[in-house]
């Protein structure tokens, strides 16, 4: 973690922002999924979130060394997304819009006794599934 840019040791509270490269895996496949990189802000976050709701999201849930309760970050999933469109008629209207490759970005409270970060795709196909593990601490 002190490796982290940004890193402040004489700061209590860190608040981690971390990048993604998200690749669709294939055919029935789980998505690949490549860490960019990390930064470190001091402060706390506020208990703020963005409701999804499109069938197909990520999760990111933060894992603990002790008894702790892990809530997970639900995120817009880069591949499959929603978006609103305008026809030449002026109606505004709901599309959906897939990928092959996307970035995923969040940020999350540091707390020292999270050791990694468990990602999941969230499917209506698949349901949810595993497909990666950051380590925090080595």
């Amino acid at each position: 973690m002190r490796e982290i840019p940004g890193y402040g040791a004489q700061v209590q509270d860190h608040i981690l922002f971390l990048h993604f490269k998200i690749k669709d895996g294939g055919e029935g496949k789980n998505e690949k999924v490549e860490f960019l990189n990390a930064t470190s802000g001091n402060g706390r976050m506020k208990n703020l979130a963005v409701p999804v709701h499109y069938p197909y999201q990520i999760k990111a849930v933060p894992r603990y060394t002790t008894s702790h309760f892990e809530i997970g970050i639900t995120l817009e999933h880069p591949l499959f997304r929603s978006v609103e469109v305008a026809s030449q008629d002026g109606t505004i209207a709901k599309a959906e819009i897939t990928a092959r490759e996307g970035n995923l970005s969040f940020r999350i409270q540091e707390e020292s006794y999270m050791d990694r970060i468990d990602i999941y795709s969230i499917t209506p196909e698949r349901g949810e599934v595993k497909i990666y593990t950051l380590n925090l601490k080595q």
